[in-house]
């Protein structure tokens, strides 16, 4: 039986920890990490690092996958994990994981690889409360 193999490169973008305000998709919970595996967080995030994460193409691969990309994002600090199609861009709601489907791309050497996105979800900035009225002086 083969063991899932997770790696973990943080990286920031070249103009600084960009804030992104994500639109929404479909996510699973995976051992109390959020996998999103179309679309992205509807919270505010930014980009921690990347994950690939590898393993013996079996019935059981997306759960073991799965549960390493959870483990990657508990033990360095994330708050969840954005997983990525084989071209390296971000799952739309049509990629969305059906039961039936294998994630990560297969390679040569039987196993699978998977690309996500590790980020870590941001405070929503505080609405300024509305200006008290000027009263006017006669």
């Amino acid at each position: 039986m083969a063991c899932t193999t997770a790696d973990y490169t943080t990286y920031e973008y070249r103009n600084g920890n960009k804030v992104i305000d994500g639109e929404g998709g479909s996510k699973r919970l995976v051992d109390g990490v959020e996998i999103w595996d179309a679309g992205d967080p509807p919270h505010r995030y930014r980009i921690m690092g990347m994950l690939r994460v590898s393993d013996y193409d079996q019935p059981y691969v997306n759960l073991s996958m799965l549960r390493a990309i959870a483990q990657q994002v508990r033990r360095n600090g994330g708050s969840a994990a954005i997983l990525l199609s084989g071209n390296g861009g971000m799952r739309h709601a049509g990629d969305s994981l059906t039961w039936h489907e294998r994630l990560g791309m297969l390679q040569e050497n039987g196993y699978r690889t998977q690309l996500a996105l590790m980020v870590q979800y941001l405070p929503e900035p505080a609405e300024k409360a509305p200006a008290k009225p000027v009263k006017a002086t006669r």
